[in-house]
């Protein structure tokens, strides 16, 4: 067991390198829950309109789980409520929870003695984002030391909540930016090309003169030649940030960072528009993140094939791998790769079990 010093010291160096919010949050519980008191813990993110979402959980009992988290997600919260009222403002022991006391009677042997928890807002500043619950084992209270620790790092959560934020809205601003700066491009150079090739094909078709009209076809070659080479170069500045140079070049460079070697293919002519292809690259991602933290593996192989509408992917490796229910995600990281798949029409398969690895599979229509 951690000293809370050490634990918050500890906690605050991770948040401080992450820069994916699943992962961060995903991370910040684990440790939380892995080197205090608390046994298990759960966050759940609050959008503006008050509707709350299951986004990460840490060792949660099965009474919890069952269902597909039914009993955890759904009903009553008084937590809840209390947030989206703007009452809720440090942390808090629940000593009637609704939601618990029902899959506790559901489940009575299922609960692992969780029948209380406390709760803290995750905030920073003026904003806020969502609740972090922890509980333990046939606790009903938990004393003031244990809830200050809870406030600090949900502070710290919720800073950094806030400055991930603050950097994908500069990005998405620099985009912006960049995108203007091309387009300015675009219409100061390809344009007048192509008016240029407008006029000259204009004045080659009144010319009678068959060495004069080659001269001009030969102007019409060169710069439409120019032209596409410059259009080019634009489409590809216009690549998502990360992607400039296509996805197996930032695939490759992301998995160099994870220290996995991986083995990329592609079949066919790959043509998707920039928001698929932005979240195939998030959902492989992902994937290389399970495999460097939870398989075991050192390798992974990567397949991506265009053919008749339809975009796959196929991320495998030769694992540890996990018991896997198709109606039980336990995996925030699953849950995300799986929503972004379903956004774009898609379809994504998880094929692992313990000791053989895991397969996961994606199909894309590649058409609007």
């Amino acid at each position: 067991m951690k000293s809370k010093l050490q634990l918050l010291k500890d906690i605050a160096e991770f948040l401080n390198e992450e820069t994916d919010r699943p992962t961060m949050v995903e991370g910040a519980l684990k440790m939380l829950v892995d080197h205090s008191e608390f046994d298990t813990g759960w966050i759940f993110f609050i959008n503006e309109a008050g509707q709350h979402e299951l986004t990460t959980h840490y060792r949660l009992p099965s009474s919890l789980k069952n269902n597909n988290y039914h009993y955890l997600c759904e009903g009553k919260c008084w937590c809840v409520n209390k947030y989206n009222r703007k009452e809720l403002k440090t942390a808090t022991n629940i000593f009637v929870c609704s939601r618990l006391e029902q899959a506790r009677n559901e489940y009575p042997n299922e609960n692992n003695g969780i029948t209380h928890h406390a709760t803290v807002p995750l905030i920073s500043g003026d904003e806020s984002f969502g609740l972090l619950n922890v509980a333990s084992p046939y606790r009903e209270k938990f004393a003031k030391d244990e809830l200050d620790l809870l406030e600090s790092v949900a502070f710290q959560i919720g800073s950094t909540l806030k400055r991930i934020e603050l950097t994908t809205r500069e990005q998405e601003n620099m985009l912006i930016k960049e995108r203007q700066r091309l387009a300015r491009d675009l219409h100061d150079s390809v344009n007048q090309m192509l008016f240029s090739i407008g006029i000259t094909s204009h004045a080659a078709k009144s010319l009678n003169d068959a060495d004069k009209a080659n001269v001009a076809f030969d102007s019409i070659e060169r710069t439409s030649k120019h032209a596409m080479k410059e259009m080019k170069a634009l489409i590809w500045q216009l690549k998502p940030i990360g992607l400039e140079n296509g996805i197996i070049d930032a695939v490759e460079k992301y998995a160099g960072l994870l220290g996995l070697e991986v083995e990329i293919g592609m079949e066919g002519f790959y043509d998707v528009p920039d928001h698929v292809e932005v979240a195939i690259y998030r959902v492989i991602q992902e994937s290389l993140n399970n495999i460097r933290k939870h398989s075991g593996a050192e390798h992974a192989i990567i397949r991506m094939m265009a053919k008749d509408d339809v975009f796959s992917v196929i991320i495998e490796d030769r694992g540890s791998g996990f018991e896997f229910e198709e109606n039980h995600r336990s995996s925030y990281g699953l849950s995300n790769m799986t929503e972004r798949i379903h956004k774009l029409n898609g379809n994504i398969n998880i094929d692992t079990g313990k000791g053989r690895g895991t397969r996961i599979m994606i199909t894309i229509p590649m058409k609007e």
